[in-house]
């Protein structure tokens, strides 16, 4: 069976004149949410390849002259950005302060705010936009969170980072199917590494912040489970419902709409998989919890604006039951 290719394209100053290159650079980097770019470089040059995921994670790898990136993107709050600085040197100014950053750390941040990134040298970078729905409710506030790093010193962060070299290096080479557990991947490593660092916006402190982080990853385990209930986990977590309850209330949500919104986010990603293509729309509901195929098409629909077999025809082009 042929292998689905992810949407793509790439794009390179060469063809250009010196004088066109950077005006047309800058255009390039608002196409994957990044402000307008500045450069004293006369002999200014730049290279971008981008793929785009099932879920609408979009990947982009950057080579080019030095430059200073300012500004904002409009339009493109509610998602968040990572970039993985391959070599050259990262310099953040977001207002408030400074962040020096070199080969193998990770920059985060929210969309449409200003900063600057000053790129003193030639660079490499990875640059990952990633939208709301794939880290909603988890990540809970991307409006409101800071900007901050991911540094190669912690042991999790160089694993994360290898992984994002990797994706680099194969970036032309990835296919639908086997982007499908980097998406996984990359959701659990950014929302552990916010959890950890205290930049989930919504709480007051860092220990609520990890508590409501370890009640997510116990409900994950056991999404398939149509017995799921508050119980549950309050038992695997030692501790109360209503203390659970009050960590959901402080989020914004409750335990039922949050448990509802994870497993149609996973039945939307295997709906989109063509991994799970031999799985019936059925058997994809009834894989992530849900045990009623008429509840789960209306909460399906209400969630994310089309049905779930018009979802997977649009994704995978071919109208599967």
């Amino acid at each position: 069976m042929e292998q689905k290719a992810l949407k793509s394209w790439s794009w390179s100053t060469d063809p250009l004149t010196l004088e066109e290159r950077e005006n047309a650079w800058s255009d390039t980097l608002q196409q994957i949410t990044m402000p307008m770019a500045r450069s004293q470089d006369h002999n200014f040059h730049g290279d971008v390849a981008s793929v785009i995921s099932p879920l609408g994670i979009e990947f982009s790898r950057l080579q080019a002259s030095p430059q200073t990136i300012s500004g904002r993107c409009e339009n493109s709050s509610g998602s968040m950005w990572l970039a993985l600085l391959i070599n050259g040197t990262f310099i953040f100014d977001d207002g408030n302060r400074t962040t020096h950053l070199e080969p193998g750390d990770i920059l985060y941040g929210p969309t449409g705010r200003d900063s600057t990134l000053k790129l003193p040298e030639e660079f490499g970078m990875l640059y990952i936009k990633i939208p709301k729905a794939v880290l909603h409710p988890r990540l809970l506030n991307p409006i409101g969170m800071q900007v901050g790093a991911f540094r190669r010193q912690s042991g999790g962060n160089r694993v994360f980072a290898g992984m994002l070299q990797s994706i680099a290096d194969n970036l032309e080479d990835l296919t639908a199917a086997q982007i499908r557990p980097i998406e996984i991947s990359l959701s659990e490593f950014v929302i552990a590494g916010l959890a950890e660092s205290a930049a989930v916006h919504s709480f007051g402190n860092v220990a609520r912040a990890a508590n409501f982080h370890r009640v997510c990853q116990s409900i994950e385990q056991y999404l398939g489970d149509p017995e799921l209930d508050l119980r549950k986990i309050a038992d695997e977590q030692n501790a109360s419902p209503r203390y659970i309850q009050k960590l959901f209330e402080e989020a914004n949500l409750s335990f039922g709409q949050y448990v509802r919104q994870r497993r149609l986010t996973q039945c939307r990603a295997d709906l989109a998989s063509t991994a799970h293509r031999n799985l019936s729309i059925l058997n994809i509901c009834f894989r992530w919890g849900f045990n009623d195929a008429a509840h789960f098409s209306r909460s399906f629909r209400s969630e994310f604006g089309v049905t779930p077999r018009e979802f997977r025809r649009a994704q995978l082009g071919v109208d599967l039951q």
